[in-house]
């Protein structure tokens, strides 16, 4: 059986990191920190690392909403969508992952798209 993405980068230790990372790179964008205002940042990211588990093939904590559900007041723009993108893959690169691992795990974030993104 081939290795996880999860398993191959160290799993929870890496990705909580990488999230960590990912999550200050958002609130630090003047674009996107109003999304993010009156959140539980710790559990957000705590719901987000399970999130990514399950996505790379790690273990399945995943307890969360559907992604539509959750998304759908927010009003995300498909500018703000590309950003966040962006800052994912910058976070993912500055942990280590290589090239190859960081478009596919960036193509599974895209195909989530019409989940989140505010139809118009």
């Amino acid at each position: 059986m081939a290795e996880s993405l999860f398993d191959k980068y160290g799993g929870f230790d890496t990705f909580t990191l990488v999230v960590s990372r990912f999550y200050q790179k958002v609130l630090d964008s003047d674009e996107l920190e109003h999304y993010f205002r009156n959140v539980n940042m710790d559990n957000l990211m705590a719901h987000q690392t399970n999130f990514i588990a399950k996505a790379l093939g790690g273990p399945d904590a995943y307890e969360g909403r559907d992604l539509r559900q959750a998304h759908i007041n927010l009003d995300i723009t498909l500018p703000h969508f590309l950003e966040v993108a962006e800052l994912l893959q910058e976070s993912l690169e500055e942990a280590g992952v290589e090239g190859d691992d960081v478009e596919s795990i960036i193509q599974i974030v895209g195909s989530l798209q019409d989940q989140i993104v505010m139809q118009t």
